[in-house]
């Protein structure tokens, strides 16, 4: 089935493969604190969405489909940057440091814009393989 995809077809499955492996992370990471920060959901319907359109663009490949995926890859730049500022922001100044670092890993959300640019990379049209239909 692989062997007809493009390369930018298999970058793009590539990438909504792993928005579903952030939803699990970011579940199982986020779980004590599920119900005490709604924040902590945005990760988790973040990847499922992601995960959700990218395979549907994967599926589909058309360009209402890799224009919605890319809108889906800019906003994780904006999940990345919250994600990363919510990391850092120091909200109890009595918390050790070390406590704070096992807690809340800074780099983290930051998976998220990495997945958004290699899933820019296979989406671009200057290096598109195969057709797309409208």
């Amino acid at each position: 089935m692989l062997k007809h995809y493009s390369l930018n077809r298999i970058l793009t499955l590539i990438v909504a493969v792993g928005f579903f492996f952030l939803a699990i992370d970011s579940t199982m990471e986020h779980w004590e604190i599920l119900l005490k920060e709604l924040m902590s959901f945005v990760p988790i319907v973040f990847g499922v969405v992601g995960g959700f359109i990218g395979i549907m663009t994967v599926l589909r490949w058309k360009e209402q489909w890799i224009r919605t995926f890319q809108i889906i890859l800019l906003a994780a730049f904006l999940v990345a940057g919250t994600g990363l500022y919510l990391h850092i922001r120091e909200e109890d100044e009595t918390v050790q440091e070390e406590q704070k670092e096992k807690d809340k890993p800074i780099l983290a959300p930051l998976a998220f814009a990495g997945m958004a640019v290699v899933g820019l990379a296979g989406t671009l049209r200057k290096w598109q393989a195969e057709t797309t239909s409208s």
